[in-house]
């Protein structure tokens, strides 16, 4: 995976504003609004500091001078005070609001963005989601998403803190010009001087990435392979390589963030010493009058914090930005929008045939000429060893994979890609995992098939015989069952993940190894339920197991890559 350096900060704020849409304007109209009100209360210093000297006001704001004519000096004071008073409450409100709507935008962003990256995950289709693997997959959403959706928080605060600063020095423009030409030169030379360490915040962006997904991918090896390393007594072996992952992306942290640490020390000092310039400047050279020079310097102390501010949002945009070129690197550009639920009609069908489907993965392995017939409510076992081709074949039947060569015909027509919905609609798959997942018996369980009665969900549990089981937990149908599944057995899972699979009511069950988990009496007990459903689903039933297979009405054996003869009737057990 390789990250474009250039194109990254561009092609993330491009897809945030298509995303906020005149919702960012809005904010950014809140922005200009709340530095203005502040601009204003400040510049009521002017007339304060005035009047606290014993001097005139009329001088000292120009245009503004006519809100104080026919004033006596102590109504001049509390018109200026109440006029400073006021801006700064406006100021608060607007602030308030502008955070607000930065909050949505953001949180909003987010979820988009991993809404996106699933759909296009989905789109593209399972060959593609294979290849980027669960570790993969891991490191896009639980690193690059939120990373890309900080980098849109560091642009965010870039864009509140310009729009200070150029507010605030037109505001200062007006008490003087000069000055505020003087302090534009020195906050431009601060700027550059900081480009250096911006540039150097992409690299770093760039190399965190990749150090990201090498630890994604080691912590996904330390969840699998720890229960193997603990029983061989392994443990430091297989701990000194997840940790020197995990060092290497700390090191590249700890570079960023020394990078940081420097600039914002720089930018203090920086701070410091410009202010002491200017009021050499203003002083010494343009001989500003006493109340205009506090003022502006006011003004100008106040823009020292954006324009750190500024500074360091660009700089920690240059870092989180190259997560989401990570992204597109991944999956491409992600789809548009998300595309809404809507209720599918499972597609009625009688008999499904397989005439001499092929199908051969790059790395060489994959399935050839095999032929087959499965009439509704017929269950076909396929057997073979492992890498045969057996859940090829599956994948096949789902659509997952477009034969290479031959045909899969329903009732006699292929499954066409404007029937694809209608076809998966009609049936449900479970896999050897199960793909349990931390949450309620209950979201469990209806997390293919929607909402359901609790009684739907009982007669489900009682059908693969779990129903015990779940009463005897504290919360029943609400207790969680940890992550994958921990708080039950590997029996368990299988059996909750096949009651899920029930409630979808489907024409086709697909077991791919799913009762592989179960001891034989136990297997036994749950098929011949399963095969006394009236109506009964038809079955394709993926196992090793030569009793699993004992309960297909025909068998279809698959070595090295391709069948050993037709599908074969079998006795019933």
């Amino acid at each position: 995976m390789t990250v474009d350096r250039e194109s990254g900060i561009r092609a993330l704020l491009g897809d945030y504003f298509r995303y906020a849409g005149s919702r960012l304007w809005l904010a950014l109209t809140l922005m200009v609004l709340g530095a203005l009100a502040e601009g204003v209360g400040l510049l009521m210093l002017v007339p304060l500091v005035a009047l606290a000297a014993g001097g005139d006001t009329a001088g000292s704001l120009g245009a503004l001078a006519s809100l104080f004519q026919g004033t006596s000096q102590e109504q001049r004071f509390l018109v200026a005070l109440a006029l400073f008073l006021g801006a700064m409450i406006a100021r608060a409100v607007l602030s308030y609001a502008r955070d607000l709507q930065l909050a949505r935008l953001l949180s909003g962003y987010e979820a988009s963005l991993r809404a996106r990256a699933a759909a296009t995950l989905a789109i593209k289709g399972w060959p593609f989601a294979s290849q980027i693997g669960q570790s993969g997959m891991q490191s896009l959403l639980l690193t690059d998403v939120p990373r890309a959706a900080i980098a849109v928080s560091q642009a965010q605060q870039f864009a509140a803190a310009a729009a200070v600063l150029l507010v605030q020095l037109a505001l200062a423009a007006s008490l003087s010009a000069r000055f505020a030409g003087v302090a534009v030169l020195v906050l431009a030379a601060g700027f550059v001087a900081s480009l250096r360490l911006t540039r150097r915040g992409v690299q770093s962006g760039i190399a965190l990435v990749k150090r990201y997904e090498d630890s994604a991918d080691s912590g996904f090896r330390l969840h699998a392979g720890l229960k193997a390393a603990l029983a061989q007594g392994t443990v430091p072996q297989f701990l000194d390589e997840y940790g020197r992952t995990l060092a290497e992306a700390r090191e590249e942290s700890v570079r960023s963030s020394r990078d940081m640490a420097l600039s914002r020390s720089l930018a203090f000092l920086a701070s410091a010493f410009s202010a002491a310039f200017l009021f050499f400047i203003g002083h010494q050279l343009l001989g500003l009058a006493f109340p205009i020079l506090v003022a502006s310097l006011v003004l100008f102390a106040r823009l020292a914090g954006p324009a750190q501010q500024l500074q360091q949002s660009a700089h920690n945009l240059a870092v989180a930005s190259p997560a989401f070129a990570s992204i597109e690197a991944r999956l491409g550009k992600l789809t548009a929008e998300v595309a809404s639920v809507t209720a599918v009609q499972p597609l009625g069908w009688k008999l499904l045939q397989l005439h001499g489907l092929a199908y051969s993965y790059q790395q060489g392995r994959g399935l050839a000429g095999i032929s087959a017939e499965l009439k509704r409510g017929e269950w076909l076992g396929i057997g073979g060893p492992s890498g045969a081709g057996k859940t090829t074949l599956v994948d096949l039947v789902t659509g997952l994979l477009v034969p290479q060569q031959g045909e899969f015909l329903v009732d006699g027509l292929p499954l066409a890609p404007q029937v694809l919905d209608p076809w998966r609609a009609s049936l449900s798959y479970v896999g050897q995992d199960g793909a349990i997942f931390d949450d309620s018996v209950r979201r469990n369980l209806t997390s293919d098939s929607g909402s359901q009665s609790d009684e739907d969900l009982w007669a489900a549990l009682e059908l693969v015989g779990l129903a015990e089981r779940v009463r005897s937990l504290a919360e029943g149908l609400d207790q969680r069952v940890g992550d994958r599944g921990s708080a039950l057995s590997g029996g368990e899972r299988q059996r909750l993940a096949i009651a899920r699979a029930l409630l979808r009511a489907p024409s086709l069950l697909i077991l791919d190894e799913a009762t592989s988990a179960l001891d034989i009496p136990g297997e036994d007990a749950l098929l011949q339920r399963l095969r006394a459903l009236d109506p009964r689903p038809a079955a394709l039933i993926v196992a090793h197991r030569p009793s699993t297979l004992a309960h297909c009405d025909s068998t279809l054996v698959i070595q090295h890559e391709q069948a050993i003869g037709a599908a074969q009737a079998v006795s019933q057990a």
